[in-house]
């Protein structure tokens, strides 16, 4: 995640500070999953299978959103890619995927510079996360619904 572009008073250089998608500028990594999310969501709900639903519905069409977004990468179609990242990052906010939410912010800000050939390098970290998100959510929240 980068920050702004920061100048230093007398210098005639500008600094950029970053740190890999999905770790903080402080170099600790997003979590995973934030349960909050999904029990907060579950208080909305007079029944909570609706959420665990929604959860596994996430998880199996996760591996579509990624693939979408490696095929509009591919194609170097930017208005897809745009879109199909935008897809995977509001529905990981949506389910507390925050790491997989983070990540994908990232690649979005490639895409939106016309940056697609970094953007299909992060794919791969994409796809990594992505894999441990639904382990996640399978193993401490969609077991016990």
């Amino acid at each position: 995640m980068s920050s702004p572009m920061s100048s230093f008073p007398g210098s005639h250089q500008e600094y950029r500070t970053a740190a890999p998608a999905g770790i903080s500028v402080l170099g600790m990594a997003a979590p995973l999953l934030d349960r909050r999310v999904l029990e907060d969501m579950e208080r909305d709900f007079p029944d909570s299978m609706v959420v665990a639903r929604f959860a596994d519905d996430f998880c199996a069409t996760l591996q579509g959103k990624l693939d979408r977004l490696g095929a509009a990468l591919g194609g170097s179609d930017r208005v897809d890619a745009h879109d199909a990242v935008l897809s995977l990052t509001s529905s990981a906010a949506m389910v507390g995927a925050q790491r997989l939410s983070q990540t994908a912010r990232a690649t979005e800000r490639q895409i939106a510079a016309g940056d697609l050939e970094a953007a299909a390098r992060s794919l791969a970290l994409l796809c990594g996360c992505g894999i441990e998100t639904r382990q996640e959510l399978q193993r401490t929240y969609l077991t016990h619904h």
